[in-house]
């Protein structure tokens, strides 16, 4: 064998040799190809969506000059800044004239957009005017937003269409500049439609259409966020000047939140401007738990590799000493042991390429698919999923360090045979490679129990979720959630309209109604600082809050709340009477451990604010998500606090209550967009993220366990191959075929206890990661550990 041939000419032929090998072991090599396309191609397709939603660039200029502004003490999980803050930190930004060279502000928001005789509800961005210039975007027809479009509050109606807007509803009309649609009742001009490929600046939201933030009047009527210092409403994003390090800009960043919060106490207290990642909602805690999604799908797609890796090494162990003799002539003849396993690492690297290109062509048209799939939720989710050089690197590095890796042991192992007994005894010296094989089943083992146990958990989890005690009855219950603020609804009209809405929907043949701002489980129920009568009223650090919510007369029926004691809402609570207000259990626990809430009066807000007085106390319930607990909460009257955008809940056993519901409303007011659903599908938008988990889990755990059974296939048939003569002999002298059998399946069993018993304690350790998704199951659950353990 030449040994001064080029490095380039020599792994041809290393090359060429081992594709021979392969062509004379078709079995082999589609088994083995076969199951890395399987562990290739689902790390691939879980980089694919890591990718899209966390790596990949937004569209726009310059895109690593982007960041988000987060206000730690906005509340929430998006860390918004209120109107007024932004254009104080965009001033402060200029003079210091060093930190940034734009900063940006979008909210995104529901409008009713009517256009050729149909109304529909579409949300939106509301931007500040310099939003396009400082993305450094330019128009795919007319013209963008300018800033002078941002001047003068409600001067300049004017709109930008989205790309995929203006073919999905405007059939890609050439004449769409200058065409007047109707939002909210005010009539807006179209000047342009947005770049090719641009959908916004956060890379799961894709609304439709752009409007200066200088018309928020008229897109959310009867709220004046452009001069409410007390409501964070605004993401800020901020191009980075050029030569600024993030350390400054920071230092900049404090020294401007100081002087907020020093300049105005009462919004601002405590006041921190934090940098972050833009193009996740702000980059606050909505990016920290996406975070947190996303390392644990790609740990558990690493475990499916480690899985794939240990079965192929196995399978390459056994087909080594297949050509045990083969390797002996040729460290016979003068190869070394480096050049040998030089071509063993070429036949496995060929292998695993092969299967990385299986495992990858199919991955991304069925993602895709599955991800233009809508989930049930009113907001436009959507997912760019597609090929670009992140993927394809990705799938490369996998690729060649799983060739690497499967194929490293064995190489090893292999080159590591004394020639001589080989060469006259037909076998090896030394130790078998069988215990090798077992240490390798008995991890597939313990990684697949760890992978099994937490799909149960999570499928244990939803089962659980289903018998949690909501505070509410989903069951035949109904929502439509709409706004009046959209078709133009002052607060006496709106009262009026919402009144008579009650009345048609309450006339149905068994059906109670109520109405309220926000349906529970909702993200978005505020928060206020909470002042006892009685209690010390400075504000502080320490001082309490509750979520608070509105509703009518009806409502607790409606939605199947108990109320624990006192009187329920009623008509007579209206405005010019005293404020009367429902707690629910935890809040009189919280204020009144000892007494009687009844009639007692507490502040919301502030301490100057007027009393509320208690007139009845519900039971706790799930108001933010179904993972939480249940915290302080008041329900005040929606006779006495209008609220144009609101959601009316119905009950009853109409075979059709969505459909009379939606009627009775367009019945009223045909213009009115309107989203009805079951109460049940709501559940379903808060239990979305753990089904999603638990179909990942579950798909890998069911590869994870078939990588195993195959495994010990390849071990208990190597097994039988190395011991056929003596398995003949014991027959011979008299075993029974029972006997044979439990003699082989005891040789697979060990390590697959062995594994078992491994992989429990890991997975008690793992699955406590998962705590949030299993709704007050255990992680320590013991049947599914028992299920696990016995499959």
């Amino acid at each position: 064998m030449r040994t001064s041939l080029p490095f380039l000419e020599t792994l041809a032929h290393d090359a060429r040799f081992g594709l021979r090998l392969l062509r004379r072991s078709p079995a082999f090599t589609i088994t083995a190809v076969l199951t890395l396309a399987l562990g290739i191609g689902a790390n691939t397709a879980i980089w694919s969506v890591v990718s899209a939603v966390m790596i990949r660039p937004l569209p726009v200029e310059a895109p690593d000059e982007l960041v988000s502004l987060r206000n730690a003490a906005g509340g929430g999980m998006f860390n918004t800044f209120a109107y007024p803050d932004y254009e104080d930190i965009r001033d402060a930004a200029k003079a210091l004239d060093t930190a940034f060279s734009d900063l940006m502000a979008y909210r995104l928001v529901p409008v009713a957009v009517s256009h050729d005789g149909t109304s529909q509800r579409v949300w939106a961005y509301m931007v500040s005017g310099n939003y396009f210039t400082g993305l450094g975007l330019r128009p795919h027809v007319g013209r963008l937003l300018l800033p002078e479009d941002d001047l003068t509050p409600g001067a300049h109606p004017v709109a930008v269409l989205g790309h995929d807007s203006w073919q999905k509803r405007f059939g890609s009309r050439p004449d769409i500049v200058g065409l007047q649609i109707v939002v909210n009742g005010r009539a807006f001009t179209i000047v342009g439609v947005g770049p090719r490929g641009f959908s916004g600046t956060e890379v799961v939201a894709a609304p439709e259409i752009w409007f200066p933030a200088a018309m928020q009047q008229s897109l959310e009527p009867g709220t004046d966020l452009l001069a409410a210092r007390d409501a964070p409403a605004f993401f800020v994003l901020a191009r980075v000047a050029d030569g600024v390090s993030r350390a400054q800009v920071q230092a900049n960043l404090d020294s401007i939140g100081q002087g907020l919060a020093a300049e105005h106490p009462r919004e601002n207290e405590g006041m921190r401007i934090l940098l972050a990642e833009a193009g996740i909602l702000g980059g606050g805690t909505f990016r920290t738990a996406s975070i947190g999604f996303a390392a644990l799908l790609m740990a558990v797609a690493a475990l499916v590799l480690v899985l794939t890796c240990a079965n192929l090494s196995n399978l390459l162990l056994a087909r080594a000493t297949e050509r045990r003799g083969e390797t002996a002539i040729r460290l016979a003849l003068g190869a070394s042991r480096g050049r040998l396993s030089r071509q063993l690492l070429t036949e496995s690297t060929m292998l695993a390429l092969a299967g990385g290109l299986l495992g990858m062509l199919p991955t991304l048209w069925p993602l895709s698919l599955s991800l233009q799939m809508k989930p049930p939720a009113d907001f436009p989710i959507r997912l760019d999923v597609h090929w670009d050089y992140r993927v394809l690197a990705f799938g490369f590095g996998v690729t060649l360090s799983t060739g690497i890796l499967f194929g490293l042991l064995p190489a090893l192992r292999t080159t590591r045979a004394d020639v001589a007994p080989t060469l006259v005894l037909g076998r090896a010296a030394g130790p078998s490679r069988t215990w090798i094989s077992s240490t390798l089943i008995r991890a597939q083992v313990a990684l697949s129990i760890v992978l099994l146990t937490g799909a149960g958990l999570m499928l244990r989890g939803l089962q659980q979720a289903r018998t949690l005690d909501l505070g509410f009855d989903p069951d035949g219950a109904v929502e439509a959630g709409f706004d009046l603020r959209m078709q133009g609804y002052d607060a006496a009209r709106g009262r009026e309209m919402q009144k008579l809405l009650l009345e048609r929907v309450r006339a149905l043949p068994g059906v109670e109604a109520g109405l309220t701002d926000l349906v529970p489980p909702d993200l978005h129920f505020p928060s206020a600082l909470v002042f006892v009568e009685g209690a010390p009223e400075e504000r502080t650090a320490s001082t309490p809050r509750a979520l608070r919510g509105r509703a009518s007369p009806g409502f607790l029926g409606a939605m199947g709340t108990r109320l624990v004691a006192g009187r329920d809402l009623s008509d007579d609570d209206v405005e010019g009477r005293d404020l009367v207000a429902l707690v629910n259990q935890t809040f009189a626990r919280r204020f009144w451990p000892a007494g009687d809430p009844i009639g007692k009066r507490f502040s919301l807000g502030d301490p100057t604010s007027p009393r509320m007085t208690v007139v009845g106390v519900v039971e706790d319930a799930k108001y933010n998500s179904l993972d939480a607990g249940s915290p302080p909460f008041v329900y005040g009257s929606l006779w006495q606090s209008y609220s144009g955008p609101a959601g009316l809940v119905a009950r009853g056993e109409l075979p059709d209550l969505v459909g009379a519901v939606r009627r009775e409303i367009a019945t009223l007011d045909p213009h009115l967009p309107v989203n009805a659903a079951p109460l049940a599908e709501r559940l379903a938008v808060t239990l979305l993220p753990a089904r999603v988990a638990t179909t990942v889990l579950g798909a890998f755990a069911l590869l994870g366990l078939a990588l195993a059974a195959v495994g010990i296939y390849g071990v208990i048939a190597h097994a039988v191959t190395l011991r056929t003569k003596e398995l003949g002999i014991r027959m011979a002298l008299g075993a029974h075929r029972r006997e044979v059998l439990a003699l082989v399946l005891v040789k697979g069993m060990k390590p697959a206890l062995a594994g078992a018993l491994v992989g429990l304690p890991l997975a008690l350790l793992a699955t406590r990661l998962m705590r949030r998704f299993l709704y007050g199951l255990s992680p320590a659950d013991p049947a599914t550990y028992a299920a696990t353990f016995g499959l």
